[in-house]
């Protein structure tokens, strides 16, 4: 039976492991097969939906520990301490294991209308695991015990985890092979554990029976238990790894936006020093149209110093539009042109190289914050906007607040200036979070908020290749602002009644100096 269950354990575990790669690489077999069964369901019937619902909750943590809890009354009137302690380990263990395959993974649940909404991740189904565990908690112990399960048990214990997971799939909670994975993961851990430990749960471990059962010795008990650990490990950090990979790809083709023009600023090796335009558009899912950069700040990432300089232009900055041959604000650039002409009249401007450009609209901003689990501000005073109360100091912010936070300007007593500071601290805050090793338990949310809401002319290669070449220059990050006298335009210079900034040569002349040194110029 020992090798029975190593054998069963082995098959489920590399069936798991084979499923959690189709899962990461999106194999189209897997994609047919989960639509397959989402499509093909049983249309929302409310008493059906209803009783799903409420029979679900049985598979559920809680209630799963009553159940065995339950039955280890039994197991402790017959003396067998130690089934129960294998059984709350194993429950333990698998519930553990499936947590964190759970978040390693990070797949989302199906996009088709939901019976019962669910936000979590999707791979495993807990309840397919939770079920499958104490079924076969239950017949292992029976097999130490010498019971035999009688065929209605036995049938009927078929039929709750049928409800259970085909019910996961009913109520378009989860694919199919969501439900695979559950029952893979309990399969495998529970028979694995149980031969791991067969010698010691035998309930009559005579002389005569631990002879003929006892198949390892301790030392190779051991290391074999070693390597299984080892092999989980190394198959869990390689699905993660691939699975990052892979929506990292999907990230990055979904926001790649190259210069269409004939720009001739080239990207400059992994050693030299390098310059992208950020850029924050004031399109969103209220004004779909509005394409101003709203947000214009320039990056200077340069390996030498260790240091990343951000600095930021006035959107209201009154300059020659380069490719447009006029003068106008220069946050107007990129609705007129886009991406290459912003870049190349923030290049004139500032009489430097800009080698790519990131741009995110507002909506990217709000998701973004909340996928990295809010940002701590350090307000300077007390404000409101939006119905919201900001007071004076540390406070911790989700994405709509940071939003809010950063697009004030009208109580603020130095108007734009002062919303550009909010902005640059709240990216600052944004790099140091999704450097951070936290960010890894939310990969997802944050390349899904990224892709969703960007564009950049960096290709995937491009940035693994900043990522990996200027990671020290990111962990310090300086703030710069290019300051503007505001004036009004009379019809000659700017147009008649509107506000503009413009930029003393000696102010302009100190940035360009500084921008130059940080480019090695």
């Amino acid at each position: 039976m020992r090798k029975k269950y190593f054998l069963t354990s082995s098959v489920a575990l590399i069936a798991l492991l084979g499923l959690s790669i189709a899962v990461t690489i999106d194999a189209h077999w897997l994609q047919g097969m989960d639509h397959f069964f989402i499509n093909h369901r049983i249309p929302n019937i409310s008493v059906v939906t209803t009783v799903v619902g409420w029979v679900a909750k049985i598979a559920t943590i809680g209630p799963i520990l009553v159940l065995f809890s339950l039955y280890s009354l039994y197991l402790l009137k017959i003396k067998q301490n130690r089934l129960i302690i294998w059984g709350f380990l194993n429950l333990f263990f698998v519930s553990a294991v499936g947590y964190v395959l759970k978040h390693l993974i990070q797949r989302t649940r199906p996009e088709q209308l939901q019976y019962i909404t669910r936000n979590s991740y999707s791979f495993p189904s807990g309840h397919s695991l939770l079920v499958t565990t104490l079924i076969c908690s239950f017949l292992v112990i029976a097999v130490f015990l010498e019971k035999r399960v009688s065929k209605g048990l036995k049938l009927g214990l078929g039929l709750f985890a049928l409800l259970i997971m085909g019910g996961r799939i009913y109520l378009g909670v989860h694919y199919i092979s969501d439900v695979l994975a559950g029952i893979f993961l309990a399969v495998g851990v529970t028979l694995g554990t149980a031969a791991l430990f067969y010698r010691y749960l035998l309930s009559f471990p005579s002389d005569s029976r631990r002879s003929r059962t006892s198949i390892f010795s301790t030392w190779q008990k051991i290391l074999l238990g070693s390597l299984v650990l080892l092999l989980t490990f190394v198959s869990g950090i390689s699905v993660f790894a691939l699975k990052l990979h892979h929506s990292s790809q999907k990230m990055a083709d979904s926001m790649y936006a190259p210069i269409e023009g004939t720009r001739k600023t080239k990207a400059p090796e992994a050693s030299e020093p390098m310059s992208i335009l950020i850029l924050g558009i004031a399109n969103d899912s209220k004004r779909q149209t509005d394409y101003r950069a709203n947000t214009i700040m320039v990056a200077t990432l340069n390996n030498e110093t260790k240091k990343t300089t951000l600095t930021s232009i006035p959107r209201d900055s009154y300059t020659e539009i380069v490719g447009a041959d006029y003068e106008d604000k220069i946050n107007h650039a990129h609705s007129i042109g886009g991406p290459e002409m912003i870049m190349d009249s923030v290049e004139n401007m500032l009489d430097i190289p800009l080698h790519h450009y990131v741009s995110v609209n507002m909506d990217g901003l709000e998701t973004l914050v909340d996928a990295v689990g809010g940002v701590t501000v350090d307000n300077d005073f007390a404000f409101s906007a939006e119905g919201i109360n900001y007071p004076k100091g540390k406070q911790h912010l989700n994405g709509w607040e940071a939003l809010q936070y950063s697009r004030m300007r009208y109580e603020d007593p130095t108007g734009d200036y002062g919303r550009q500071g909010r902005q640059r601290e709240v990216i600052e805050l944004l790099v140091d979070k999704i450097l951070s090793p936290k960010s890894l338990f939310n990969y997802q949310k944050i390349l899904d908020s990224i892709g969703e809401n960007g564009k950049t002319d960096l290709t995937f290669d491009q940035m693994q290749q900043i990522l990996k070449s200027y990671r020290s220059a990111l962990k310090q990050i300086d703030s710069e602002q290019l300051q503007g006298e505001g004036f009004t335009g009379d019809g000659y210079t700017g147009e008649e009644g509107i506000s503009y900034q413009r930029v003393p040569q000696d102010e302009l002349d100190r940035v360009k100096k500084l921008l130059h040194e940080q480019l090695n110029l």
